[in-house]
């Protein structure tokens, strides 16, 4: 599928400054959304062009996650150099000591998922996912009054414990005991790593908080050279859209054509 002008004048933009990092959502950007989370795998290609895209000169390549670090790696075969930020920002690849969470948060946690229980319990079908920093409900592939029920019961856990962080999304919901933030993560990473523009692609409420905070970032002039893409339908404050996990590859492969034009190796 062709890409829109627009689009395509703006990854040139984009591929032509000096130092970039190059982020994405995992799933429902590379990988399709499936009911069990486990049997999620990318969509061909696009691993590959991102392993490319990190290989050029001036250039970092990210997945940042709502899933945890290790499953986030197995199921994407991501390797050095891309690094991953899992956990809505809580956990980083960088960091090999993992998540270090104090008593309450620990005993939270334990809270955490005795009422989760309760709440399967109430709604069969549902699913629970452990994180190292909290818990996710799955409702994908129940009926949609159903998955809304359990969903609201879950919600209901936030309310109750106040000092949980709730993350909503695509028939999910997280509930964590420690919590950053993909907007949050991204802004962090760029300005550690002092680039000049990010490009950051992703499909859910949780990827709306990235583009915010790229257009909101504090440098001004990167967060003019920002280039953001929503993958799939749903409002959305990214500048541009793509209709499939595929077309984002397609994205991808003009940009990693475009800087190798712009960043000769060596």
């Amino acid at each position: 599928m062709a890409q829109p002008p627009e689009l395509t004048a703006a990854v040139r933009r984009f591929a032509a400054l000096p130092t970039v990092l190059v982020a994405t959502d995992f799933d429902g950007a590379l990988a399709p959304l499936v009911t069990d989370p486990l049997r999620s795998r990318p969509v061909e290609g696009g691993m590959e062009t991102l392993a490319a895209i990190a290989d050029l000169p001036g250039t970092t390549v990210a997945l940042v996650s709502g899933r945890a670090l290790a499953p986030l790696r197995e199921l994407s075969g991501a390797t050095e150099p891309l690094l991953l930020v899992g956990s809505h920002g809580v956990e980083d690849s960088r960091r090999p000591d993992g998540l270090a969470l104090d008593d309450e948060q620990r005993d939270l946690l334990a809270t955490l998922d005795a009422d989760l229980r309760a709440v399967v319990e109430r709604h069969p079908g549902t699913r629970v996912e452990d994180k190292p920093a909290g818990r996710v409900l799955h409702t994908r592939g129940l009926d949609p009054e159903v998955g809304a029920a359990a969903l609201e019961s879950a919600h209901a856990l936030g309310e109750r414990h106040t000092s949980l962080v709730v993350t909503p999304g695509k028939e999910v919901v997280e509930l964590a005991v420690a919590h950053v933030g993909k907007g949050v993560a991204l802004v962090d990473l760029a300005q550690e790593l002092g680039v000049d523009g990010v490009f950051y692609a992703g499909d859910d409420l949780t990827d709306e908080q990235g583009f915010a905070a790229l257009a909101d970032d504090p440098d001004q002039d990167r967060a003019a050279r920002r280039l953001t893409v929503r993958v799939g339908d749903g409002e959305t404050g990214a500048q541009f859209r793509v209709p499939d996990e595929p077309s984002l590859v397609e994205v991808l492969r003009a940009l990693l054509d475009a800087r190798r034009k712009h960043r000769p190796a060596g």
